[in-house]
């Protein structure tokens, strides 16, 4: 079957989000990063927050489409755009959490405090709190969730890891007494960008700091699947119910 694969074209913003009948997305920005956010129209208590983390590559858009296949109008769903700009073909401009060139485990860290930040300031703005809102990521965004919930003072309500893995793991000081996380991963084993070995290291490491993660191989590669995404909506409807 075919799968949901990140885009990185640019394009008419209406018509790439697809988002379902009664729901509304806008743009705002917090602690210097551009994000979209997606409500249902009817104004709803109590949401409970996705915060999703796209690619190396793309842009804030481009993991919106999944707030209409994942529980529509039982979440808020904020998609904050990477801090690093980087060419992704003539004339083509993408965005990248931290940077594969020169000290990549100091980009990483440098990653993570502006993404610890831009969290802080949309909990404070929305309101919202880690315990009501789920991590996600695909790709280099799923780096990044790993990296953010190991390094929060309290446990976030979820933390999905999309064909990603765990880098400069050695930048993460975890005390042993750290807050437990619900952490999922689901990788491609026919992933040729990121192979299932770091997957599955990551796996490894995650059990090695005391945590327990859910963890799915699929026959796929690197990119998001109905069937993938069906245990994705399994795990947040069981750790992290939508609003009904």
């Amino acid at each position: 079957m075919r799968g949901y694969h990140t885009r990185r074209d640019g394009g008419d913003l209406k018509g790439r989000l697809r988002l379902e009948e009664g729901m509304q997305g806008s743009w705002h920005s917090a602690a210097g990063l551009r994000y979209l956010q997606i409500d249902p129209s009817v104004e709803a208590a109590n949401l409970p927050m996705i915060i999703c983390l796209h690619g190396r590559g793309a842009d804030a858009s481009d993991l919106a489409g999944l707030a209409s296949q994942l529980h529509p109008g039982g979440y808020r769903w904020i998609l904050p755009q990477a801090p690093l700009p980087i060419p992704i073909g003539p004339g083509q401009m993408g965005w990248a959490w931290y940077s594969l060139d020169g000290d990549r485990s100091q980009s990483i860290v440098d990653a993570r405090e502006i993404t610890s930040r831009f969290v802080a300031e949309v909990f404070e703005t929305l309101p919202g709190s880690a315990g009501a809102t789920a991590l996600m990521g695909f790709s280099q965004g799923a780096a990044m969730a790993l990296h953010l919930s190991l390094a929060a003072a309290e446990s976030f309500g979820a933390v999905v890891a999309m064909s990603g893995y765990l880098p400069a793991p050695e930048t993460v000081h975890r005390p042993l007494d750290g807050p437990s996380q619900n952490i999922l991963i689901v990788h491609g084993t026919e992933d040729q960008t990121l192979a299932i070995d770091l997957a599955r290291t990551t796996r490894d490491q995650l059990r090695e700091m005391g945590l327990s993660p859910q963890y799915e191989e699929f026959a796929m590669g690197h990119q998001i699947t109905p069937e993938s995404l069906a245990r994705v909506s399994d795990f947040l409807a069981e750790t992290l119910p939508p609003h009904h």
